[in-house]
């Protein structure tokens, strides 16, 4: 296993394009934005010279952050209901997901650990995090940027993803839908 691989969940993520969350199959679409995409996914390549995006999901998310949902609940924004799921936040990420209001600030982190509904009980599915990037990172979209990893502990996606920016672009606090604890 890489140093790379290493910093993932076993639990992980799910790209919307490469696991066939939106619109693939019978499978609902990931997200419920009616927002034109800006462009193509950009998956970050430090060694191409391209803008910075988040280390990655950190594999001790579930100790180090914070969860901030009493009980886990049916996102209906990844992937139409298909998951249930709970979100982790560092401090900076908690206050954002609480709040209807304020500036969130650079280094604000979010993770949703996803759990397929199937049948009467559920599995691991994604985890995917966004990360409050500094200004100038992706401005069309909030420099927000987004880590998706999938169940199998592969990472995805990472940087620039229209994908979720599309649907973030829609949230009413800077690409932030509030979370109820």
């Amino acid at each position: 296993m890489t140093a790379a691989a290493s910093t993932w969940s076993a639990a992980a993520l799910v790209s919307c394009a490469l696991a066939g969350a939106c619109g693939g199959g019978s499978r609902a679409p990931v997200g419920v934005s009616t927002a034109a995409p800006g462009g193509p996914s950009t998956t970050v390549a430090r060694d191409a010279g391209a803008a910075r995006g988040p280390e990655g999901i950190p594999s001790d998310f579930r100790t180090n952050l914070t969860k901030i949902n009493r009980a886990r609940f049916v996102s209906n924004g990844h992937a139409g209901g298909r998951y249930e799921v709970d979100v982790y936040a560092n401090p900076a990420g908690k206050n954002a997901a609480l709040s209807a209001s304020g500036d969130i600030p650079v280094g604000a982190r979010l993770v949703k650990e996803h759990f397929e509904r199937v049948g009467d009980g559920v599995q691991p599915g994604p985890v995917m995090m966004m990360e409050k990037m500094e200004r100038g990172f992706d401005p069309d979209h909030g420099d927000w940027a987004y880590v998706v990893v999938n169940s199998a502990g592969a990472q995805v996606q990472n940087g620039r993803v229209e994908a979720c920016a599309g649907c973030h672009d829609d949230a009413p606090h800077d690409h932030v839908f509030r979370v109820s604890e």
